[in-house]
This record gives structure tokens, sequence and C-alpha cells, in this order.
């Protein structure tokens, strides 16, 4: 990299006595910034005033947020330790995000985004909106919540699946209230009016779609939902009633 310098005053560099010159003026200016780095560090010189919060607030109070990052709000606007507030904001209980920025000349603005939970997760834990497991206190207790459960590892892949299993059967109007893939690679969903289906390992997409496809003869004439659905069948599935508890294989969505 090239750099240059040019003097506005079209003026060129001269000798000896303007070499002093510029000599004197670099020594008080390195003393300027000595005495300003100096002031910097000083609280009582540069203070922070203010600890600015923001979020929503639904599952964290902000006074309870202000009493943990209140503490840790020290030195001066130039030395507080940013990076500690942040952490400490990520600590508490909800928190899924925290930003910190300062405000010229004497404020701290901390910023949170809280968890929003869509499921619960084994070991009593929730999952968010983007499918991250999180936990907090009395998480197994919150109501309205789907169950999710698989090993650990496969979070991921039974959230996604339950999203998917979910929209496949939008048209019959059941959710999905319970969801499980055991260690076999097999799911098991339980749907919002108690039925219980067995999906298996193998075509679940194409088992579900199957079953939408014969809903609305599957009740017909029925004023009870089936207890439980074998879909595990190549070109049908089973149905066990509540007054009938004998299985019929194959009957209800065959194909020729």
């Amino acid at each position: 990299m090239i750099v240059r310098a040019y003097s506005l005053s079209g003026r060129q560099p001269g000798g000896s006595g303007q070499a002093l010159a510029m000599m004197l003026v670099f020594l008080v200016a390195c003393a300027g910034v000595a005495w300003v780095t100096m002031g910097m560090t000083t609280r009582e010189q540069w203070p922070v005033r203010w600890l600015e919060l923001g979020g929503a607030f639904e599952r964290i109070s902000a006074e309870q947020l202000r009493a943990s990052l209140a503490p840790l709000v020290t030195g001066s606007f130039f030395t507080v330790d940013m990076e500690e507030i942040k952490q400490t904001a990520y600590r508490q209980p909800w928190v899924a995000q925290a930003a910190v920025s300062k405000l010229w000349p004497d404020t701290v603005s901390v910023r949170v985004v809280e968890y929003q939970p869509v499921a619960h997760w084994t070991q009593g834990r929730l999952v968010s909106t983007d499918g991250d497991a999180f936990s907090v206190p009395g998480a197994s207790e919150i109501q309205g919540l789907p169950w999710l459960e698989g090993p650990e590892e496969k979070l991921d892949e039974v959230f996604k699946s339950w999203r998917y299993f979910n929209n496949l059967l939008m048209p019959t109007g059941q959710e999905i209230q319970h969801i499980r893939l055991d260690a076999r690679g097999s799911w098991f969903v339980e749907l919002s009016n108690g039925t219980e289906v067995q999906i298996g390992r193998e075509a679940a997409s194409e088992r579900l779609h199957r079953l939408v496809d014969s809903w609305a003869e599957l009740l017909q004439g029925r004023d009870l939902a089936p207890m439980g659905i074998d879909l595990r069948y190549t070109n049908g599935f089973a149905v066990r009633w509540p007054e009938a508890p004998r299985q019929i294989a194959g009957t209800y969505g065959q194909k020729n």
C-alpha cells in the first residue's frame, strides 16, 4: 500500500526549523492523548449513568434482568466490561439472544430476545421455534404444548418431522400431540383426538398420505374416534375402535 500526503497550502516540506516545529506539535499531541486516555479510565470523569433494557419481557421481567446486570455496570463509559454483561444476560432463564451496546455519553443498552416454546422435549426441557432445546424452571408444568420424544442426537429430525407430519395431517383437522422416534427409527404419533398411530420406520410420508385420503371414509357413521391405527401394512392399515378391540388389517385405504 502506498500512502501520499499533499499539503493543501501548496507549501513543500521545509528545512530543520520546520522539522523542529513538527516535532513539538507531535509531542503536544502525544501529551494530549495521554491526558485523555487517563481521563477515560476514571469513573468520575466518564460515569455510566443509565442502563437501558429492551425486549418483549413476556417470560422474564425487566426488573429481574436489571437486578442481574446493574452490579456489572462499573468503571467508566470506556472501560465497562460489555462481554461480561452480555454473558450474564445470556445466563438468565428464557433469554435466547442478547446484544449489548453503548450510547454516548453515559448509557449501556441491553436488548434481549426470549425463547418462544413450541413443544416439550426430553429431560424436562422445551423446544424453541428454531428447534433448539433449552431449560427453564417449571418447564414440565407448561400446558398446551405437544410432546416430542427421541434420542438426544435426533432432536433436529424429530422437530422437522413433527412439523412436516402436522402439515400432512392438516386435511383431517387433527394435530400431533405426541410424537416419538424410538432407537430403531420407528415413528409413533398421538393425535389431538387421542388416536394413537403407528407409522413404522419406512415410507412415513406415503403411509400418512394413505391415512389422510381415507380419513373421511374411516369416520363415516362413527361417533367415536379410533383408539389406534397401524399404518405398517403394504396396501392398507389396521384400525382399533373403542367398542371393538379386534384389529381389522388391510381394510381401510387399500389399493387395488
